[in-house]
């Protein structure tokens, strides 16, 4: 594994997921698995989840959120953020959330979100819709308060480069 790849998994396991909740204890967890696929007994490909020890350009890994509200309140408006790293490509529609949501997606680093068919750039002066792996970050947006004591998982899929 080059130095960049080590460098890049590194900091992607521990990357910078912003929550912004104003109320108590409020802890999230972040993984990062690359996934692979297998055969089972019958012969069917299944999907499965293993630790990022090496990734190589091509491989496709699974960033998990675990957001867990250790109060003993409901948060409203609970916001989820989540930078993809530039080595980085988002797959289209990966973005899951264990609880209802909006999922929006940003192209400049975060300074704009949208959802897919409304979120555009400029390219040469150009505007275009952001293609998936022009994708900077995800926006995950709680539909219903996170309620006392309560985790969901927010998750997306992305391909090394």
């Amino acid at each position: 594994m080059n130095k960049k790849t080590t460098v890049l998994f590194s900091i992607a396991t521990l990357f910078a997921t912003s929550i912004y909740a104003l109320s108590g204890k409020v802890s999230l967890t972040s993984h990062s698995y690359k996934e692979i696929v297998v055969k089972d007994k019958s012969g069917h490909q299944q999907h499965k989840l293993i630790d990022t020890k090496k990734v190589l350009p091509g491989d496709i890994v699974v960033y998990h959120n675990v957001i867990d509200n250790g109060t003993n309140k409901s948060i409203k408006h609970m916001v989820i953020n989540n930078p993809i790293p530039k080595e980085m490509a988002y797959i289209s529609q990966s973005a899951k959330c264990k609880t209802p949501c909006k999922i929006l997606f940003s192209a400049d680093n975060g300074k704009h979100f949208n959802t897919p068919e409304n979120l555009t750039i400029l390219t040469n002066g150009v505007s275009h819709i952001a293609k998936p792996s022009e994708y900077t970050n995800v926006r995950w947006i709680l539909n219903k308060p996170l309620a006392k004591h309560q985790k969901t998982l927010v998750n997306y899929k992305a391909k090394l480069r």
